[in-house]
């Protein structure tokens, strides 16, 4: 893809802004407890992170032996938002400059978005809490659209608010599942090692799919932006 100058930073959240595995592991913890099931490791919990709450759900139900059609995945999904919703972010932080970066990013007209399979209740819940809301120009959630990333939607739907060109926009995420939005949606990609990637390497995957740009950290995908105007 000929890259054009940079207008728009479509950016992930988990995995890509924030270390959310603490949270997401936690209240996993305590809804599979709940329920009398043996808690899964850390290790485990995070391969199966990437694709949204209902995803994960059921994922765990197969793990834990839940049939999908079961009251029992109905009431685990119930259990997991509400224990979140009672976290309320305190067990997520950010990756280390990686705000300032967005504030500088934005400070040279750069319109920036939030693309990210979390459901939007607990999304907005996050960034208000933290004070960070103004910093996106557009949030776009899991639920927002009929499907989430690797399907496209959700970062159509996030170029069409900012009003830019898919060319002229670059999508930032840890996991397949932003590459292969990015891809099908047609912007440029970039990511990045601090996420999770349901357990598989993101350097690896990305080699063997024909990502060529992966940075330590979204960071640095950002000072490379300001200073080139480019990826």
């Amino acid at each position: 893809m000929n890259m054009q100058k940079v207008k728009a930073v479509l950016f992930d959240l988990d995995g890509t802004l924030v270390n959310s595995l603490p949270e997401i592991y936690q209240g996993v913890s305590k809804a599979v407890a709940s329920l009398g099931y043996q808690v899964p490791s850390e290790v485990v919990v995070s391969a199966m992170i990437g694709r949204g709450i209902s995803v994960l759900v059921d994922r765990l139900c197969v793990h834990l032996g839940i049939s999908l059609t079961s009251e029992a995945r109905q009431t685990l999904f119930s259990r997991l938002l509400a224990a979140w919703e009672e976290a309320g972010g305190r067990y997520v932080t950010f990756y280390p400059g990686v705000m300032d970066a967005i504030v500088a990013l934005r400070a040279k007209g750069v319109k920036t978005a939030l693309v990210t399979n979390k459901i939007h209740s607990l999304t907005v819940e996050f960034i208000e809490g933290r004070g960070i809301a103004h910093l996106f120009d557009a949030v776009v959630a899991g639920d927002d659209c009929p499907n989430n990333k690797p399907a496209p939607d959700m970062l159509f739907k996030a170029l069409e608010m900012l009003e830019v060109d898919a060319a002229e926009a670059i999508m930032v995420g840890d996991s397949r599942n932003d590459a292969l939005a990015g891809r099908a949606a047609g912007v440029s990609v970039a990511l990045v090692e601090t996420g999770y990637n349901e357990g598989v390497s993101i350097v690896d995957w990305a080699r063997e799919a024909g990502f060529t740009k992966v940075y330590p950290s979204a960071r640095k995908v950002c000072d490379k932006i300001i200073t080139t105007g480019q990826l």
